[in-house]
């Protein structure tokens, strides 16, 4: 690990200006010098394998910048064209389709989310016909969280909206009631609110509501659109090696509406910019003012720290938290290999993108990276000691995941053993009627697990109880197979207590 080495020049006196429209004045500055060196550290240092940031102010993008690799595999390097992963952040594209669609008359917030689904039921005593399109999108309803809906939009994608109707009658009340609960199934199921009957129906809804009129060209909700080699590859901590490439577990069938987007920094501040100016982008207004302004109102309450920021509400699609006495209307994401921050300040119509290619230590590095440029733009003294001690920080945190990542290695090393049956034995098909079908294969003198477009290696957890470690949903997942007492190919694969039984070879 390299030591931390900052060549800071001295820092100018404070940059901005008050609201009025004059960003496009302000777009020079040594202050970009300032933000390009401290991202460069930060990569340097190994915190991200890459990082894109845009910054602006107003209703203008005043700078955007690629620092790092996209790919560390081939050595491809991120510019501004490179285009990341932003997983969550799209809830703030959806709810702010929505609204606009409901400042026009299309979508009333007050009315019964089952209007705009029809056939939707939930289990008694939750009742569709009594929970309001708002509930959903302030992440009130009142619906318990997760399950087959969220598995099957995010990771799987084996669905259509018919299925998802179907297995929303199994969901019930939440057991802390109609409090606000964050999860994706609220916004999944917006995003059939949008289009009831086409699964991708979404998409088409925010990009003509948002994309469009925004000339944002460079985000697409169809991977299949866009070029491999803009593309950021997600990468993870490896054992005392810093970051790897690690599959992209994303298509289009499972780009979902609480997280379904591929984007520039650039062109994801075009939206940054126009949420801060009120609907205004480039000295043109987009959208009207007063929905925009909705989205960023303080809907439902929420207690919750995440890095630097104490979140206390929910808008429509954005979380508002405070920052160093600030208030910040913020909206991130994060899925394995990647990490989205996108917010603004309302004082100062700043705005900051950073999106990164890594987890682990990425994500803290992505928020400071952020901080950096609120604190330098808005004309905090003395930053070059206390930044260079957060860097340390995360460089600190990155050790010792690395340190972690080598002993889970060790142990499951230690846990392995020749399975019980041959590999051929456990392949075949199994299929659980809520959450699809699985299919194990033989690969390369080992077992590999498809469903859907999510699939995963397999390896050994414990073969006395001939259980096989897999990652199909973004983070680690046991799977124990059920064999007759005779031997013979397995009958079952039991899966978070979810069983799927086998129906062919």
């Amino acid at each position: 690990m390299r030591s931390l080495t900052l060549l800071w020049s001295l820092l100018l006196p404070p940059l901005l200006l008050p609201p009025p429209a004059t960003g496009q004045a302000m777009i020079g500055g040594e202050w970009r010098d300032d933000v390009a060196r401290f991202a460069q550290s930060a990569v340097d240092l190994g915190l991200t394998p890459g990082v894109g940031i845009a910054v602006t102010q107003d209703d203008w993008v005043l700078w955007a910048a690629g620092f790092g690799v996209a790919d560390a595999t081939s050595g491809r390097a991120v510019d501004e064209a490179t285009q990341f992963y932003i997983a969550s952040s799209t809830k703030a594209l959806t709810g702010t389709a929505v609204v606009l669609r409901a400042a026009r008359g299309e979508i009333d917030l007050d009315a019964p989310i089952d209007r705009y689904i029809p056939g939707l039921r939930f289990r008694a005593p939750m009742e569709a016909g009594e929970v309001t399109v708002e509930r959903f999108l302030t992440m009130t309803d009142g619906l318990e969280d997760g399950g087959p809906v969220v598995i099957r939009t995010a990771y799987s994608g084996e669905f259509t909206p018919a299925l998802l109707i179907e297995l929303l009658a199994d969901y019930g009340p939440d057991a802390d009631g109609t409090a606000f609960s964050y999860d994706n199934l609220p916004y999944n199921i917006l995003g059939m609110a949008l289009d009831p009957r086409n699964a991708e129906g979404w998409k088409d809804a925010v990009r003509e509501e948002i994309l469009d009129p925004l000339g944002m060209r460079e985000t697409s909700a169809r991977l299949s659109t866009l070029d491999p080699d803009r593309i950021a590859m997600p990468h993870s901590i490896a054992s005392g090696d810093g970051y790897r490439r690690i599959p992209l577990a994303k298509a289009d069938a499972n780009l979902h509406a609480a997280g379904g987007h591929f984007a520039t920094p650039r062109d994801l501040a075009r939206f940054v910019a126009a949420h801060a100016s009120g609907g205004r982008l480039e000295g043109a207004r987009i959208f009207p003012e007063a929905p925009i302004a909705s989205t960023h109102e303080r809907h439902a309450e929420q207690d919750r720290t995440f890095g630097p920021y104490q979140r206390f509400g929910w808008g429509y699609g954005w979380d508002l938290g405070t920052w160093e006495g600030k208030t910040i209307v913020h909206r991130f994401g994060s899925f394995p290999g990647y990490r989205s921050h996108m917010s603004f300040e309302p004082a100062s119509r700043l705005g900051v993108v950073v999106l990164v290619n890594g987890d682990g230590p990425a994500s803290p590095a992505a928020d400071l990276i952020a901080s950096y440029v609120y604190d330098r733009l808005l004309g905090r003294a003395e930053l070059d000691a206390e930044y260079e001690r957060r860097l340390h920080q995360v460089e600190l945190e990155l050790a010792e995941e690395e340190r972690e990542a080598a002993d889970e290695l060790a142990e499951r090393a230690r846990r392995l053993a020749p399975l019980p049956h041959p590999l051929a034995a456990y392949a075949g098909t199994y299929v659980s009627p809520r959450l699809g079908t699985q299919t194990w294969r033989v690969v390369a003198d080992g077992l590999e697990v498809h469903m859907g477009v999510a699939s995963s290696r397999a390896e050994v957890f414990n073969a006395a109880t001939d259980e096989l470690r897999i990652e199909l949903t973004g983070g680690g997942l046991t799977a124990r197979f059920e064999f007759p007492e005779d031997g013979g190919h397995a009958t079952a694969v039991v899966i978070a207590g979810e069983r799927f039984e086998r129906v062919g070879g």
